[in-house]
């Protein structure tokens, strides 16, 4: 396997190109392929809309979205530790956020 594109992407979307390519796959990308599979809390496709939903109106930039993606945080100051003293996000912000991500998880 060789690198095609590079870009950011989730759990469950690296999930779903690794199972694409299962026959092909050295033993660290199967291992990969493990992790992701007992990680991903969404499938491929939630995953890569909440992402877009995330970084639509500059809520958050794309790579703090797909974090935040993979590990889904429950509350407030789950969501304040992937901002880190980086950022200011106002009250609403987070509270759109963390609603964005609680309509993903109560459809899983």
């Amino acid at each position: 396997m060789s690198i095609v594109e590079k870009k950011e992407i989730t759990t469950a979307e690296a999930k779903k190109l690794l199972e694409e390519r299962a026959e092909e796959l050295d033993p660290l990308q199967r291992r990969v392929l493990d992790y992701a599979t007992r990680f991903s809390k969404l499938s491929a496709e939630d995953a890569a809309k909440l992402v877009e939903e995330l970084t639509d109106g500059d809520l958050l930039d794309k790579s703090l979205a797909v974090q935040v993606v993979n590990c889904m945080p429950a509350s407030i100051e789950e969501i304040r530790t992937f901002l880190g003293r980086q950022r200011i996000i106002s009250e609403e912000t987070m509270n759109a956020i963390l609603g964005k991500i609680e309509k993903y998880r109560s459809s899983q």
